[in-house]
């Protein structure tokens, strides 16, 4: 095939090396070469020149790594099914190798290369890729049904051995965007009953029992994938996700607490701090953000967006204090907001700045200024902004009264969490919509609702009937503490083991690791008891569980 129409762009740190690249590639004929020395580079000529090939190399300075960069032109549609994705690395250890094969580039060359075995996998590569590209293109157009046809057609006829897997593989892929979960699964299933040792398929089958409502099987997978050094952060954040889902804080902690802090990326890091503010835990979210704000100094891109980060968790803090005693935590607030991105030009990241500075303004009292911040260039138009900055919008026009503006981008927010790819966002994104919607207050009335119909259920001693009522307040509100007490009391006096998503056993030690008032303390004690003394239902020894420091009175 020819090479001399292929647009091509090198992303490598290194100038000597991208060199070597560059002329490789115009040795085998390409003529429409770009090269950049990190994702920002890559990111601002791209909006201009579309590509067609990316080499990317997984180190890149003072910058975003590789995969962070692929996975951010994906996220703005800059890159997408039809751009053909290489990685070029020195990199050969497992975590590494690992989150590049996540995100499923064409091929991984790894360095010292020799001339042959690059080219040869750029021909090859590129070849494969023309192959499936009228399959591609139906998928860009959101066309899953026409493509499903398409590669069925190209399944048989294909004659070339080496092609099956690819092909196998994307048809997977489609059945899973089709929803047609159980087919996607058979073929994850053919392919590890050959050889188990193929990674996109096990991640796909789990996947796809994980979509299929089948989370214990995918749980089990997941958990029998954590004792390999490959696989084991994915695992656990996958894990960690799940419980978060079951609104089990503790135990997607637990999780998150097996993955080496340094081996955490922002997103998975943004997961962890949420999790503690979950379980009211605002100090140990600010601890964990600022000792990884600080172990990410050399990485400018890092650190200000765990800078941003810590400033939210630094506002949170603040809306938790009566008035006079916020001014400590939004003084460093503002400083992290006012530090991060100093030198940048970017007008999304100016936005998202200034909505974190109008949130300040007015949990300080000046009212005056929050509106003039709001009154700034582009603060009404938030179609390109990320999930962070819309939720924090959200709560500052739901602050000065606007509930109207304040619904209008909940729904802009819900229809953009629809679009997120990377799992521990979405799961991140999850939580900032939930916490704006409970700003609105659309949802706690009627929780409210269904916890007095428990209560009164309950009164008349009919706690299967209140158990039902207090699940549907726990769902609807799952952070408001009277709500998660309410529920566990009404399954231990109903002797119910499990009910619905929920396990007793499991919504106790959920409770116990929030931080609880006095009184919410002394009732928890009071159901703890319960529990114990129905030995026949629960089989629980309080003395053999170290996570408690309840004891028994």
């Amino acid at each position: 095939m020819s090479f001399n129409k292929v647009k091509v762009a090198v992303v490598e740190d290194n100038g000597m090396a991208r060199a070597n690249i560059r002329n490789h590639l115009l040795d085998m004929g390409f003529s429409h070469i770009s090269c950049f020395s990190n994702g920002r580079e890559l990111k601002a000529n791209i909006k201009r020149n579309k590509i067609d090939l990316l080499l990317m190399d997984f180190h890149l300075g003072l910058y975003k790594n590789g995969v962070e960069v692929v996975q951010d032109l994906q996220k703005v549609k800059l890159i997408d099914e039809r751009t053909c994705v290489m990685f070029v690395t020195y990199d050969r250890l497992p975590l590494i190798i690992g989150q590049i094969v996540n995100i499923h580039p064409e091929a991984v060359v790894t360095k010292p290369y020799t001339i042959h075995n690059l080219q040869k996998n750029v021909r090859n590569c590129l070849y494969l890729h023309t192959f499936l590209l009228p399959i591609y293109e139906n998928m860009y157009d959101d066309n899953y049904s026409k493509a499903l046809k398409s590669i069925d057609a190209l399944i048989v006829a294909n004659k070339k051995p080496k092609f099956r897997s690819a092909l196998i593989k994307l048809k997977a892929h489609i059945l899973t965007k089709l929803n047609r979960f159980g087919e996607a699964r058979e073929l994850y299933s053919g392919i590890l009953e050959r050889s188990d040792k193929v990674l996109w398929a096990r991640w796909g089958l789990i996947q796809s029992l994980f979509l299929d409502g089948k989370v214990e099987q995918s749980e089990e997978l997941l958990t029998s994938l954590t004792d390999s050094q490959l696989t084991n952060g994915k695992a656990c954040e996958w894990l960690a996700r799940i419980n978060v889902e079951k609104n089990q804080y503790s135990k997607a902690e637990q999780y998150m607490g097996k993955i080496n802090e340094g081996e955490l990326s922002i997103p998975a890091s943004q997961l962890k701090a949420h999790i503690f503010q979950a379980q009211n835990r605002c100090d140990d979210a600010i601890k964990f953000l600022e000792k990884k704000r600080e172990s990410n100094r050399s990485n400018r891109e890092h650190f200000d967006e765990i800078s941003l980060e810590l400033a939210r968790c630094y506002i949170f803090e603040a809306e938790q204090r009566l008035a006079n005693e916020r001014q400590a935590s939004l003084k460093v607030a503002k400083y992290l907001i006012g530090a991060a991105g100093r030198k940048s030009l970017d007008p999304e990241l100016t936005i998202r700045k200034d909505y974190m500075h109008a949130i300040v303004a007015f949990l300080e009292g000046n009212e005056k200024k929050t509106h003039e911040v709001l009154a700034r260039k582009g603060m009404g138009d938030l179609r390109n902004a990320e999930i962070p900055t819309i939720t924090d919008a959200i709560h500052v026009w739901q602050n000065i009264g606007n509930t109207a503006k304040a619904k209008e981008l909940l729904e802009l927010g819900e229809e953009k969490l629809k679009q997120i790819e990377d799992e521990n966002e979405k799961t991140v994104s999850s939580m900032l919509i939930a916490k704006g919607a409970d700003s609105i207050g659309e949802r706690k009335p009627q929780a409210l609702e269904y916890n007095k119909n428990g209560l009164q259920k309950y009164a008349a001693k009919e706690f299967l009937e209140a158990t039902k009522q207090f699940y549907q307040a726990y769902i609807l509100f799952p952070r408001e503490i009277a709500f998660s007490l309410n529920l566990l009391q009404g399954m231990v006096d109903a002797e119910l083991l499990d009910y619905e998503k929920m396990n007793t056993l499991e919504l106790l030690k959920e409770i116990q690791s929030r931080q609880l008032s006095h009184v919410n303390k002394k009732r928890f004690g009071d159901i703890l008891n319960r529990v114990v003394n129905k030995n026949h239902i629960y089989h629980y020894d309080i003395s053999k569980d170290a996570s408690l420091n309840l004891t028994k009175t």
